[in-house]
């Protein structure tokens, strides 16, 4: 693509018109931005859809300026047309999927083969070591990961992917050049490496609110699956959910707490019909995937003392104080903290806040 047509493509996108509206335009006029800026407003008019406001904001598309960002003039975010071969081949099945896509990083035809995973933004201890889990192991079986970069739930899915080997994908609710959440700006640059982040909205688009569940079509057209593990009554992840099954993908649910409000929407969704898992081999079972075997030979587990047995049973995914630990194994609340350093070096017990303590899987 060569900088005139990249500019039309980017005049043409910068409207924001439904992709309806812009199939039913590009149709009329070759498949092309530049065609469709080139007509006139009377052949506007003539385009099912169109109306009278789009004519005007074509009109002012054609005449106002409109600088190349420059991450795109140099290449480092790509914008990806529909018929490009590198634009996501499950969202092609999708009638009302994006024209374009502005890309940083890459895109291969492995992320076919993805899984979604969503949830809250303020998870749980459990939800976060869920997530981790299922994500590394998950990626490790040679899916891609596929979420929504926000905080909670998606960046621990994203992180996990990535300290594995796996390659993730995010796809935001605003323009690569507002990036959002700004705090995650460490980690798109590490998806951007190892996968890709992706919007389909303008460069310079705010993350407005409304944004978000249209975003959410893509995380759930494009696996193969959606996962949610943690998700309140009312939340963007089961919008997510109602899609993925819309479109006919698997879903699946974590069970959580039943005092757990965060854990509310899964177990509804449990109700309505989604899958029960509690592992990674789960989801790999329903959508008839096998593992690929590892490269690297297995890491033995460390032996363990007595004391040391008793202590990790005690643990658990949910965070649980010295005291409680203490009292559960009978032990002076000296040594199970001296034991429980032992345990966090051999990588089996993870340290929380508020000087609490949870079981590494």
């Amino acid at each position: 693509m060569n900088r005139a047509e990249l500019e039309a493509w980017l005049r043409l996108l910068n409207l924001e018109f439904s992709p309806g509206k812009l199939r039913a335009l590009l149709a009329r006029f070759g498949g092309d931005a530049s065609g469709v800026l080139s007509a006139t407003p009377a052949e506007w008019r003539e385009v099912p859809g169109v109306r009278e406001a789009d004519v005007q904001a074509l009109m002012r598309a054609v005449q106002e300026p409109c600088p190349i960002p420059p991450a795109i003039a140099d290449g480092t975010v790509q914008l990806v047309l529909e018929r490009d071969p590198r634009y996501p081949a499950p969202l092609r099945e999708q009638p009302d999927s994006p024209v374009a896509l502005f890309v940083w990083g890459t895109l291969q035809e492995r992320d076919r083969f993805a899984v979604s995973i969503v949830g809250t933004r303020a998870p749980s201890s459990y939800g976060r070591m869920v997530a981790e889990r299922l994500a590394r192991d998950l990626s490790e079986a040679g899916l891609t990961i596929v979420s929504g970069g926000a905080l909670g739930i998606d960046s621990a899915a994203h992180r996990a992917a990535l300290e594995s080997g796996g390659r993730t994908i995010a796809i935001i609710g605003s323009g690569l050049g507002r990036l959002y959440p700004a705090e995650n700006r460490r980690l798109f640059e590490r998806i951007a490496m190892q996968g890709a982040v992706i919007s389909q909205y303008p460069y310079e688009a705010e993350p407005d609110a409304w944004r978000f569940p249209v975003r959410n079509q893509l995380i759930a057209a494009w696996g193969l699956g959606t996962v949610v593990v943690e998700a309140p009554e009312a939340s963007g992840a089961l919008i997510t959910a109602r899609l993925a099954a819309e479109y006919g993908r698997e879903l699946f649910a974590v069970p959580g707490n039943i005092d757990n409000p965060k854990a509310k929407g899964c177990h509804q969704l449990i109700k309505d019909g989604a899958m029960l898992i509690d592992s990674a081999q789960d989801v790999l079972d329903t959508l008839g995937v096998q593992r690929q075997p590892r490269d690297e030979p297995t890491a033995s587990l460390p032996v363990l003392t007595e004391v040391q047995e008793r202590l990790l049973n005690a643990l658990s995914l949910q965070p649980q104080h010295l005291d409680t630990l203490a009292r559960a194994t009978q032990l002076p609340i000296q040594q199970v903290q001296v034991e429980l350093t032992m345990l966090e070096m051999m990588g089996l017990a993870r340290r929380m806040p508020g000087g609490t303590f949870v079981r590494v899987l």
